[in-house]
């Protein structure tokens, strides 16, 4: 799908941001390890929810919609042979993993786009060391357990999905376990919404840091949630407001959220965007100032907000050095790069190295020019929120890749006041 965006926002508009996909993930897995019935309420609707909700059904739950609420029915996990199709969902894959090979029946795994070639070393290794069975060819991936509980030692650099996926399954093992992380451990606040997610599931977990204890033969129980806003969607119209120097009201985000991609509002306030909680305390309004302010930006936590940020610093006066962003490499495409070739085309400089990204503003940015998305819902969306500055429109290929993770994007981009075909 090819869209052509262009024009600017107008003075003042107002977004309801969708419900995060990192949170709806980490619910429905929980609620799926539960025996008993959970509610779920604004569980976000998008290619990677679905892909969870797909391979959650093969391994026993059962998942149904009643109006703007999942049921999900948990009946602990009932593996039924089939294929389990991740579809482009990295969080799908890491996080189910350990879950499979809680029981010992053979699971086969496969996925689509980058999805099968992207690390899993940690997941490799571990099942070496526990002389289990993980063998990978081509698209699918073949393990088997049944796993044992001990203690794991795991790379914090590469993921914290593969944190994610032991703790949903330890506390399901006979034995008390323990995961010692080894740092630099990036991404650690995603670490804390999935310790979020299992302490209201009834569970123990105490976390010191780089070690975590889990105690075994542990039972979920259903959970009663509302997912909150999604930040790193947010953080695409607050970047929006910011270049474009127009006002956006971002409702149905959590001011107080552990979500590590907040660091979305403390990335505008340093740049000179104005940020302010809302008067209901449901979101932020955002303002942009006039002139923005380059400076240095690490990507550990928040390595989803890089394409985003890289379109703020294009805007940015002076030189924004970005750090830790080599996992960017690694994603649904290589994002570094991907951005680099886009933004060029656009007029941008930006330049990096393995783990750098370097973007000198300010920049003029070129409209009327065609760009691609790279199969990648992250970049087609930094490079919409881009066009916002264009001096003509910019067309897009590839733009369907949204449906990844927001699929009403484009919607909400035509709210803003920006013209969309």
């Amino acid at each position: 799908m090819d869209v052509k965006v262009s024009g600017r926002p107008r003075a003042r508009a107002i977004v309801t941001v969708p419900a995060s996909k990192s949170i709806s993930h980490r619910a429905l897995i929980a609620a799926s390890l539960a025996e008993g019935t959970s509610t779920i309420r604004r569980l976000v609707d998008n290619a990677d929810t679905q892909a969870t909700i797909r391979c959650l059904r093969h391994l026993g739950a059962d998942v149904e919609n009643a109006g703007d609420t999942i049921l999900v029915y948990g009946k602990g996990i009932s593996y039924d042979g089939e294929v389990l199709d991740c579809s482009e969902s990295g969080s799908t894959l890491r996080f189910l993993i350990p879950i499979a090979v809680v029981q010992q029946r053979p699971v086969v795994f496969t996925g689509h786009g980058r999805l099968m070639h992207r690390p899993l070393d940690v997941y490799a290794d571990l099942f070496a060391r526990e002389n289990l069975p993980f063998a990978q060819a081509g698209e699918y991936l073949r393990v088997q357990g049944p796993l044992s509980a001990g203690t794991f030692d795991i790379d914090g650099s590469i993921s914290s999905q593969f944190i994610t996926g032991l703790l949903f399954a330890l506390p399901l093992l006979s034995g008390d376990s323990l995961i010692r992380i080894r740092p630099p451990y990036e991404s650690r606040s995603y670490v804390g919404l999935t310790e979020q997610v299992l302490v209201r599931s009834g569970l123990e977990i105490q976390d010191d840091g780089l070690t975590i204890f889990i105690k075994g033969s542990q039972h979920y129980q259903p959970i009663n949630v509302s997912v909150e806003g999604d930040a790193s969607q947010a953080a695409f119209f607050g970047v929006l407001a910011g270049i474009t120097d127009t006002s956006i009201t971002l409702q149905g985000l959590n001011p107080a959220s552990r979500q590590g991609d907040m660091a979305f509002v403390s990335a505008l306030e340093r740049a000179g965007v104005i940020v302010e909680t809302s008067a209901s305390g449901d979101g932020f309004g955002i303002s942009g100032a006039g002139k923005l302010h380059s400076g240095t930006i690490d990507l550990a936590d928040c390595p989803d907000l890089g394409p985003v940020l890289f379109a703020l610093a294009s805007q940015c006066e002076g030189t924004t050095v970005f750090t830790n962003a080599g996992r960017l490499r690694v994603k649904e495409s290589d994002r570094i790069a991907c951005m680099e070739e886009e933004m060029g085309k656009m007029g941008c400089d930006i330049s990096s190295t393995r783990d750098t990204v370097t973007v000198r503003g300010r920049t003029a940015v070129r409209g009327n020019v065609e760009v691609d998305g790279h199969n990648d819902h992250r970049i087609v969306m930094a490079l919409a929120v881009l066009a916002g500055c264009a001096d003509g429109p910019v067309t897009i290929h590839g733009a369907e890749a949204i449906n990844k993770s927001y699929p009403g994007f484009f919607d909400d981009l035509r709210l803003t006041g920006m013209e969309v075909q």
